[in-house]
């Protein structure tokens, strides 16, 4: 293959750009709704939030161990260590995604890109053909008004189809 019939390699970062913004888009179109149902859960949970905060603020008597908040400490660390290599995990997995999506955005607007030039090229032959029509008539009739005694030629309305006799089927 040549360089001009071979298909251009799109990097994979490109594709998952445009996944990404498809699926940015798609999330939008969903953000009224979501914040509709999270301003109903807001307005449920603040009366409970303001009991539990005037509670906590009424038993200030409370000292924090050292050795058990180093404890807690260590274990949150730990269980911080795990959770960041599922979402290392699941970040890969979401790119692959964003990737492959992104291939099929292109890829149907290529076919949109290809027929929309298929269509203008159509177009740009008939306009050629009526053209060209045009210029081979209006040649003729000047012909013909230089030299008014010699008849136009004729020209067949359209063109008589050959079949064969039925002998030679």
């Amino acid at each position: 293959m040549n360089a001009k019939t071979e298909p251009r390699k799109i990097p994979a970062p490109l594709y998952a750009a445009a996944g990404a913004g498809e699926l940015a888009y798609e999330q939008l179109r969903r953000l009224p709704e979501r914040v509709a149902e999270l301003r109903g859960r807001v307005a449920e949970l603040r009366p409970v939030v303001t009991e539990a905060v005037t509670e906590r603020v009424s038993e200030r008597n409370l000292r924090a161990d050292l050795d058990k908040l180093r404890d807690s400490a260590r274990r949150n660390a730990q269980v911080f260590v795990a959770s960041a290599q599922v979402a290392q995990r699941q970040a890969a997995a979401v790119y692959e995604e964003l990737v492959a999506r992104g291939e099929r955005i292109v890829a149907g607007a290529r076919t949109e890109q290809a027929k929309a030039q298929l269509a203008t090229a159509k177009a740009e032959i008939k306009d050629a053909e009526k053209t060209e029509a045009k210029v081979e008539a209006e040649t003729l009739i000047a012909k013909h008004a230089e030299d008014a005694q010699q008849p136009l030629p004729s020209v067949p309305a359209k063109p008589t189809k050959r079949t064969r006799s039925a002998a030679s089927k």
